[in-house]
């Protein structure tokens, strides 16, 4: 089987960090647990690692209305010489950010894992300025066994100003179980 067709097993989920743990009913505290592995773990070097140990949550709703808001300072990490968030950044903080407000509608055979993105929608209103601290407001707007559609914002923690805003078109992952 060649790695085009390679399909992922019910292994993948057993990564730790990977899967949400829908047994912990608490929306925020299911975020924070799933943060909690990159903020234990000096080993986790992949292209989000940084960002997942500097990005805070602040708040969390469940169904039906399911949203999370997340803080994080602008640090030399995510921006460009010129002083500004570079757009790269941005996008990854919006790509996890709406894939963990997803979190709180997962169970059993239904959005255990964030999904793929298919699409990541970003407009860059205003620039997003190195020291400041901003507010990444995430808002589930449809589920679906397949796909969901997440809105975020993100704000200047200081004057509430609309920085940049996002929509995200996210596939689930089915996980079949390996055949013997």
């Amino acid at each position: 089987m060649g790695p085009s067709s390679r399909r992922y097993g019910p292994e993948f989920l057993e990564i730790p960090g990977i899967k949400n743990d829908f047994r912990i009913a608490d929306p925020k505290a299911r975020i924070a647990e799933y943060l909690k592995f990159y903020q234990r773990s000096d080993s986790a070097s992949h292209f989000e690692s940084a960002l997942m140990r500097d990005i805070q949550i602040l708040s969390a709703t469940g169904p039906p209305n399911t949203t999370s808001v997340f803080e994080l300072e602008m640090t030399p990490t995510y921006c460009s010489r010129m002083g500004n968030a570079h757009g790269g950044a941005v996008s990854l903080i919006f790509d996890m950010c709406t894939s963990m407000c997803i979190a709180p509608v997962a169970r059993q055979g239904f959005w255990e894992f964030g999904g793929v993105s298919r699409t990541l929608n970003v407009t860059y209103m205003r620039p997003v300025r190195q020291g400041i601290t901003v507010l990444i407001e995430c808002e589930v707007l449809q589920v679906g066994k397949r796909l969901a559609m997440i809105r975020g914002l993100m704000k200047d923690k200081a004057d509430g100003r609309v920085l940049c805003s996002c929509e995200h078109d996210k596939a689930s992952i089915e996980f079949p179980e390996t055949k013997l």
